[in-house]
């Protein structure tokens, strides 16, 4: 009798086990990115509409995409990964619409990331010919705004074959600002 009834729990527990149809909810990339800088919260593509210049106007302070590198109709992109060697990687793809002096054959530039507490460190070592310097290191700020994700880089990257000719005082006060699109 005692194995008839072992049996009948074990048919139970396989059933209900079975039965169990519930299925987890991945976070989005608000949830990811509400905390800060993170692995999870990069990951995936971010779009660039052009370099941002942060002007003041009376007493307000204005970001403005600059209107001579305005890629909105074609926005660049930048994706961050992690390759088959689990190495964190990024490809970043230039606008159709740049006008930059110097674009690379491709159009693309590859490199490595990391982060170390609020800090991130990006290394371009494919298609940096056009840049200025090849790796950065930057506390960015991240945006949540409802559903949509916002990471600014404070200066300019790689959008600085973009802001070549602009003056000084531009090139200092222009970020990246990127807004998620797309998980990989």
């Amino acid at each position: 009798m005692t194995i008839k009834i072992l049996a009948t729990l074990a048919t139970a527990a396989m059933l209900v086990a079975c039965g169990d149809d519930s299925t987890t909810t991945p976070p989005s990339k608000a949830q990811q990115c509400s905390a800060g800088l993170s692995a999870d919260c990069l990951m995936g593509t971010w779009s660039i509409n052009g370099p941002t210049i942060t002007r003041a106007v009376g007493e307000d302070v204005v970001h403005i995409i600059d209107p001579s590198h305005d890629l909105t109709a074609s926005p660049a992109t930048l994706k961050f990964y992690v390759d088959a060697k689990n190495v964190n990687k990024f490809e970043f793809v230039n606008s159709s619409l740049s006008k930059a002096d110097c674009i690379t054959g491709t159009g693309k530039t590859y490199g490595d990331w990391s982060i170390a507490g609020t800090s991130l460190t990006l290394v371009a070592k494919i298609g940096n010919e056009c840049m200025e310097k090849s790796s950065i290191t930057v506390t960015p700020s991240i945006v949540v705004s409802g559903n949509d994700v916002t990471l600014t880089l404070p200066s300019i990257f790689f959008m600085e074959p973009e802001m070549k000719q602009a003056d000084a005082v531009d090139k200092q006060g222009t970020s990246e600002i990127y807004k998620f699109e797309t998980a990989n």
